[in-house]
């Protein structure tokens, strides 16, 4: 169980998508709505979430049992937008950090993919910046 976000960890995954590649188009995810994808010949799982100005990409899978969110159903995002919580056990994780901030999502985070809408509308794996 990963207890804090590891800049880059996303990339630690087996079949992790490149840097530059087309996750989908912006327009595809509404505020207040998230969409679940599966990206590359390995079908990488990603979380895609827009909620109160912030849009931000996830390994769909839950750090405490590695399940996808969406494992059990839909119901990701809270009423007020700010917590996606795992179907499977309810962890709850912040939407714009993914930081753990409600039952078992306590002291985990999930896996940020860094991304950037390009001059298309798409929604691509955006290079992290160099610090």
């Amino acid at each position: 169980m990963r207890e804090a976000a590891i800049p880059g960890a996303w990339k630690s995954y087996r079949g992790a998508p490149a840097e530059g590649t087309i996750l989908c188009s912006a327009s595809d995810i509404g505020e207040g709505s998230f969409k679940s994808i599966k990206s590359g010949p390995a079908d990488f799982p990603i979380l895609i979430v827009r909620s109160a100005g912030t849009l931000a990409a996830y390994v769909n899978a839950c750090p405490h049992q590695y399940l996808p969110l969406d494992h059990r159903g839909d119901h990701l995002l809270s009423a007020d937008g700010t917590v996606l919580r795992c179907t499977n056990h309810s962890a709850g994780f912040r939407v714009q950090d993914g930081a753990g901030v409600e039952g078992l999502g306590l002291n985990c985070a999930l896996d940020a993919i860094p991304i950037a809408v390009d001059d298309n509308g798409r929604i691509r794996v955006h290079a992290a910046s160099a610090a």
